[in-house]
């Protein structure tokens, strides 16, 4: 990470402040690493102060905080998922790409950015579907002209039977952007959580796009951050729970509620794999029982974490160089 980006280190607070700051993340981090406060602090008391202490003198800039998110959070996204590929890497890396640059001045739409958040997770396997598609359709083409030619009946109901199979297989070309239209049973985090159904499912996200929602949006943001940050959350789980797309449900919510942060000015934040486990218990919490009071503190404790790693580490190095420079 370069110098410029820490907003410790770029903010205007005195010197002693910034290292107090410093001083009281790395004590957290300590403490949160042995789970002592997580264990210690079930109302989350602790990473709540440091995120309005933090907020309220250091005034982060966002796009200094996901300089170096960006890399490590798609490793360990596609591990907590357990899909490990180069589409799916690049894929998700489009989507950080994405938030990164997009404009908070913008008139946020929730319904259009999750849409394109999903297509741009699935942009290389669709890419890569069209071309094998348009491949394996001149090939049967290629089949016909040479059965006819060579007035080849097996030649050519081999032809056919390669249509017949195309035409079947080519309906499910495009997976990115796509709600799921199938009732199949489903059940989410391997649980007794049952998925609405397809329809149902639809209906939801449609809401999102209504007067109602968007301005309820605009409530929260301009409401206490925990309050947005308890928002963002909620939503996000609900629209999980429905799993409404074809693919990458989990992965595009999770993104979708990054970018809610940006707006508000928050730090990124991705799950590591050992918190794996603590993670789904209070989320499966959230979604069976409606009760979210695990969940909200788990992404506090990730706030901080994000604040630790994106922004104080940074500082502490940019202050050793110039230290072993003097």
């Amino acid at each position: 990470m370069t110098s410029n980006n820490s907003n410790l280190y770029n903010s205007h607070v005195e010197m002693d402040m910034r290292d107090l700051f410093s001083i009281t993340f790395s004590l957290y981090n300590m403490a949160e690493g042995y789970k002592i406060l997580y264990r210690k602090d079930p109302r989350s008391m602790i990473p709540k102060k440091l995120i309005s202490l933090y907020f309220d003198k250091i005034k982060p800039n966002y796009a200094r905080m996901i300089y170096s998110f960006k890399k490590k959070y798609v490793a360990n996204e596609i591990l907590l998922e357990k899909n490990d590929t180069i589409d799916q890497r690049r894929g998700l890396k489009d989507v950080y790409d994405f938030i990164q640059n997009y404009d908070v001045n913008n008139n946020f739409d929730i319904l259009t950015c999750t849409l394109l958040i999903n297509s741009l997770l699935w942009k290389y396997r669709d890419q890569k579907f069209v071309e094998d598609t348009k491949e394996r359709e001149e090939e049967i083409n290629k089949l016909f002209e040479e059965a006819k030619k060579e007035k080849n009946l097996a030649k050519y109901r081999q032809a056919e039977e390669l249509r017949r199979n195309f035409n079947a297989t080519s309906k499910q070309s495009k997976i990115g952007g796509r709600f799921r239209t199938k009732d199949e049973e489903v059940r989410l985090l391997g649980l007794d959580i049952k998925v609405p159904s397809s329809n149902e499912a639809i209906i939801f996200m449609n809401t999102f796009a209504s007067k109602e929602k968007k301005d309820e949006f605009n409530k929260y943001l301009k409401d206490d951050v925990f309050e947005y940050i308890n928002y963002c959350i909620r939503i996000t789980t609900e629209m999980m729970r429905n799993q409404p797309f074809l693919d990458g449900n989990k992965r595009t919510f999770r993104s979708l509620l990054n970018l809610l942060f940006k707006i508000r000015n928050l730090p990124p934040v991705y799950i590591k794999t050992n918190e794996r486990t603590v993670y789904k218990n209070a989320l499966y919490k959230a979604m069976k029982n409606n009760d979210y009071g695990e969940l909200y503190n788990f992404y506090y404790f990730k706030i901080c974490d994000s604040i630790y790693e994106l922004d104080i580490l940074p500082y502490q190095s940019k202050k050793d160089s110039s230290i072993i420079k003097m």
